[in-house]
């Protein structure tokens, strides 16, 4: 007998031993190497893990703002479970954008008399469409399940010249976000999706970079934003993690008294 005859299954051809290795091998280059499961698993765990992340209460991060060409400070606040706000200027107009963990509310002049002082967002016409996506404390796919959202895995696909598995996550409000996840370091690299400006739906990319390690979480210190003719950048400076936050900041002013900065 020999070693073939021994350690080679008769019934075993090299036709089938071909046609198995490359199973395997479009199974990697199709990026379903991992699982859905593991895929966010490894996101979670490159982010900091989810015991670090549940000993976050505030995050609060300040920097540049890059819009309409137009470089200004920001600074956001959050708070868990989802409370938000986001200071700005724009056009040397000042702006605040704002979830209080029951509705959203703004100081947006581009609007005019009211919105020039703090007053609820209108549903209407999907103006409030962009600060309840922010009002998320915890990164994407954190507890997704729980908030009502679906996850999909669609195999492996290239953003920013980098190898990336594609997630296609359907948000509890039935949008959808393409989700780009860093096939080495499983940080996320990119997101495409909708938003609205000035209530119009429009196409949204975002990028995701210069992650740094803060209190045992990786958070992105640049995100870039194109949609419709729009290239925004958001550069944050100063971060803080679980610094006093006063529940002032997200509870809307009275408009009769407000005096704008």
């Amino acid at each position: 007998m020999t070693l073939q005859d021994k350690f080679w299954p008769k019934k075993v051809s090299m036709t089938v031993l071909v046609s198995g290795i490359l199973v395997i091998l479009f199974s990697l280059a199709s990026g379903q190497d991992l699982t859905v499961d593991e895929v966010i698993q490894k996101n979670i765990d490159a982010r900091g893990s989810r015991s670090s992340w549940a000993a976050v209460k505030t995050i609060k991060m300040a920097g540049t703002y890059v819009n309409f060409s137009d470089a200004t400070p920001f600074t956001i606040w959050r708070q868990r479970p989802n409370l938000y706000r986001f200071d700005s200027t724009r056009l040397n107009k000042f702006m605040i954008h704002a979830y209080d963990g029951e509705q959203t509310w703004w100081v947006n002049p581009f609007f005019g008399p009211p919105n020039s002082k703090p007053v609820v967002i209108p549903s209407k016409g999907n103006l409030d469409k962009v600060t309840l996506r922010e009002r998320f404390f915890e990164p994407i796919f954190w507890n997704y399940a729980e908030k009502g959202h679906e996850v999909v895995l669609e195999g492996r696909a290239d953003m920013d010249d980098r190898d990336c598995y594609k997630l296609q996550v359907t948000l509890a409000d039935s949008s959808v976000e393409y989700w780009f996840i860093d096939s080495d370091t499983f940080l996320e690299v990119g997101m495409t999706g909708d938003t609205y400006d000035f209530g119009s739906r429009t196409s949204l990319e975002m990028f995701f970079s210069d992650y740094r390690d803060l209190n045992g979480v990786k958070l992105p210190y640049l995100v870039e934003s194109e949609y419709g003719t729009r290239y925004r950048t958001m550069e944050v400076e100063t971060l803080e993690i679980n610094s006093a936050i006063e529940p002032p900041v997200f509870a809307r002013p009275d408009s009769s008294t407000w005096k704008s900065n």
